[in-house]
């Protein structure tokens, strides 16, 4: 059975739909129905906030990091059918370096080809 080891508020004003840990464990990005993603530095007890982005017109469903080997680059998906990727240009600043809306339907999951 899955076991709380800690806890923080968010900030989201809506409902959390995934969270994903980067490849080290050190980040933290939320994925929420407030149509924002929000990461955090979770390398110490306590949490940091390291960036909100802002690029979806709907509840973002899903996020996925890429491997570190590509740099700092997470994915999403949300309702509004966009997927849309993200890199860290600087230390919390992070902008959009793909976005497609080409498809369809609603997407509700988004992933990374293994690197190798």
């Amino acid at each position: 059975m899955a076991q709380t080891i800690a806890s923080f508020d968010t900030a989201h004003s809506g409902t959390i739909h995934d969270a994903q840990l980067d490849y080290y464990g050190r980040r933290l990005a939320t994925a929420s129905s407030d149509s924002s993603i929000r990461v955090w530095d979770v390398s110490a007890e306590t949490p940091a906030f390291v960036a909100e982005l802002r690029g979806h017109n709907g509840p973002v469903w899903e996020v996925s990091w890429s491997h570190p080997k590509f740099g700092s680059l997470l994915a999403s998906c949300a309702q509004d059918r966009r997927v849309i990727v993200w890199k860290e240009q600087k230390p919390g600043e992070f902008s959009i370096v793909y976005k497609s809306e080409e498809y369809p339907g609603g997407l509700t999951s988004v992933k990374w080809a293994p690197w190798e």
